[in-house]
């Protein structure tokens, strides 16, 4: 190896560092501009860019030739160029992504991207380099610029928790834990149960229903009708008045005028007064519907379907016993519209009540967080909980949240990117 060679190594990295600062953009450009003519137009433009390429490239394998394991002959110097504009050009893209992905801003300025590609190439060309030192060199300033990328990359990556979240604004919750409660799992938002309530299971409907259906022989009930108790037993106590049993559900069936009542209850309920209650049924407004008199309950839904019956203690209502957690983003210290009740406690707390619900609301660090239980729920352990509220931990997410949803793997090179990152850096 001749002195001049030694002395022209760096001459010829930094021309395959120029040619490819220059080539790379203008390439892709060129390509871009193919595509408004089709796929026969991007496939020329990058075929005459990537001869291009390999052709300039080339000519700059001729500068110090012995350097190259690929020496000076014409072949060596294709196959040299070829390798420097392809796998320059993939690094190229790639670490063009990433940068964008983790908001390095590179691509935002020339000043920026087109030493960073010149660098690229120059490094890529540097590990073709004959001295093995050079070569190693260059391999080993490509892969710390690489661990680089994918370490901004990682930091940008969407925890566990934020992957669950489904775009839900987690800065702007509040939540606390409230002794004898559990947090309801799979939610968007902070929603609590005592711990003798399975979330998971739907309890028993507290509401009493009153159906007029068709007549039928006494005690043939169809069990796929969700008119009558699911799995039920039956017993006829006279020719067209027989009493229904399910596992959630009691019902009296009445024949009248051709046609069934149908009276579903809790199973709780008392069976004598369900029968009272069916047996004084009558006909009403609108046309078609029938009504009852059922001892603690109020019609609160009447037409020809039927009539629905709300248990007088809302304590009965399905919800009555959760707590909800809500956060507005502003606290403007007013009584809800609509509050049958609004007692301000205090500057930043105030109690509201509502018909079937009632809540403290309480100022957090210029947010309203609203407690809002059942009227099965104290309102001392309302306003315990809205004094207790702070933001989620991930742990608490974790238990609040859904589980992420299954997706296929992202085979982009982006997305084997992003992997990477998670695995290298969490």
């Amino acid at each position: 190896m001749d002195e001049t060679g030694a002395r022209r190594w760096w001459l010829r990295i930094a021309l395959a560092g120029i040619t490819g600062a220059v080539m790379a953009p203008v390439g892709t450009g060129a390509m871009v501009a193919g595509l408004f003519v089709g796929t026969a137009g991007l496939a020329a433009m990058g075929l005459l860019a990537g001869v291009l390429f390999v052709v300039l490239l080339a000519f700059v394998a001729r500068v110090a030739p012995d350097e190259s394991w690929f020496g000076g002959g014409g072949g060596g110097r294709v196959c040299w160029a070829v390798l420097v504009a392809g796998a320059g050009t993939a690094l190229w893209l790639l670490g063009w992504s990433v940068s964008d992905a983790a908001r390095l801003g590179l691509s935002e300025s020339a000043v920026l991207w087109a030493p960073m590609t010149a660098l690229l190439f120059a490094l890529v060309a540097g590990t073709l380099l004959r001295r093995w030192y050079l070569a190693l060199g260059s391999l080993a300033a490509l892969t710390v610029a690489g661990l680089v990328l994918l370490r901004a990359l990682a930091v940008t990556l969407p925890s566990d928790v934020e992957r669950r979240a489904g775009g839900v604004d987690l800065d702007s919750l509040l939540v606390a834990s409230v002794p004898g409660y559990a947090v309801v799992p799979d939610q968007l938002s902070w929603q609590l149960v005592p711990l003798d309530v399975d979330p998971r299971t739907s309890p028993p409907s507290p509401y009493v229903q009153l159906y007029p259906v068709q007549d039928e022989p006494d005690c043939q009930v169809d069990q796929y009708q969700t008119t009558y108790p699911s799995g039920p037993s039956c017993e006829v106590e006279r020719p067209g008045l027989f009493f229904v049993q399910g596992p959630d559900s009691n019902a009296y069936v009445l024949r009248v005028d051709g046609r069934r009542l149908v009276l579903v209850a809790p199973k709780a309920f008392d069976r004598a007064v369900l029968r009272d209650a069916l047996l004084g049924a009558r006909a009403t407004e609108p046309a078609g519907s029938f009504t009852a008199t059922v001892p603690a309950y109020t019609a609160t839904s009447v037409s020809p379907q039927g009539t629905v019956f709300t248990p007088d203690d809302r304590r009965l209502l399905p919800g009555a016993r959760r707590i909800e957690f809500s956060t507005r983003t502003a606290f403007d210290g007013q009584c809800t519209y609509g509050a049958l009740e609004c007692v301000v406690e205090s500057p930043s707390v105030r109690y509201e009540r509502f018909e079937d619900v009632h809540a403290v609301v309480r100022a957090v660090d210029g947010r309203e967080v609203t407690v809002l239980g059942g009227l099965a729920v104290g309102r001392d352990v309302l306003r315990t909980a809205a004094l207790a509220a702070h933001r989620p931990s991930d742990d608490e997410l974790r238990d609040m949240l859904p589980a992420e949803r299954a997706s296929g793997p992202d085979r982009s090179p982006l997305g084997l990117a992003r992997e990477v990152a998670r695995t290298l850096f969490g």
